[in-house]
């Protein structure tokens, strides 16, 4: 057999719901979200596909790609922003093992809510953070691949690089972090993305200039 069993993760986690269990293909050892893992202390309510990829089995130390599903749903396909995340799972398969891969952060789409018939949140991957926006209907009939548009949120107007991402369509990112090295594990990534996402739709004080720094972001 070339390919890993059907049923298994085998390092993609688009195809499976936050509250997954699965069962460790060595040992039979299972993780559940709801429980989480005492042993590498990981807090109960952590979906499996969020734990970093140096994870392993605390029973066998067998490595994530071992674990098969045993029950829950598949994510909603009709998710936009669910969606969103499966697509750079799909491209991490690509980029996993390079130099730019952090791999104790995972891929998750942080702090995303609705803006003036938008989504926008900040994507977290193990090789960038951008703040990141699902195109409204009057975008689409606008944006193209390679252009750049400027939005206004409350903190201030960013400019935004128009992607055609690969099995999702068009997006708008602004770079936040272009490497993840400085990040030691997702926790921290987490934080950082749930400061930005907030900041972005706090009042400017001062006023801010038309087109505002990611640093300025971070900082609020």
């Amino acid at each position: 057999m070339t390919g890993p069993f059907e049923s298994s993760y085998g390092g993609d986690g688009s195809k499976i719901a936050d509250d997954t269990r699965l069962e460790c293909g060595i040992c039979w050892w299972v993780y559940d979200p709801a429980l989480g893992d005492e042993e590498t202390q990981t807090p109960p309510g952590t979906p499996f596909r969020l734990l970093p990829d140096t994870w392993e089995c605390p029973n066998c130390a067998a490595s994530k790609s071992k674990f098969m599903v045993i029950d829950s749903a598949t994510l909603s396909e009709d998710d936009a922003v669910n969606n969103l995340a499966n697509a750079y799972r799909r491209a991490a398969l690509k980029v996993k093992g390079l130099p730019i891969y952090n791999p104790t952060l995972a891929i998750e789409a942080v702090g995303f809510r609705e803006h003036d018939g938008r989504r926008v949140g900040v994507m977290v991957t193990p090789w960038f953070m951008n703040l990141t926006v699902l195109p409204s209907t009057a975008d689409l009939a606008t944006w193209a691949d390679g252009s750049s548009a400027r939005l206004t949120f409350p903190s201030g107007a960013y400019d935004f690089v128009v992607t055609d991402l690969h099995g999702l369509g068009l997006i708008g990112t602004c770079s936040l972090f272009s490497t993840m090295t400085e990040f030691t594990d997702h926790e921290a990534a987490q934080v950082a993305a749930t400061s930005v996402a907030d900041a972005l739709f706090q009042p400017e004080q001062p006023p801010a200039p038309p087109s505002v720094s990611r640093r300025q972001l971070l900082g609020g």
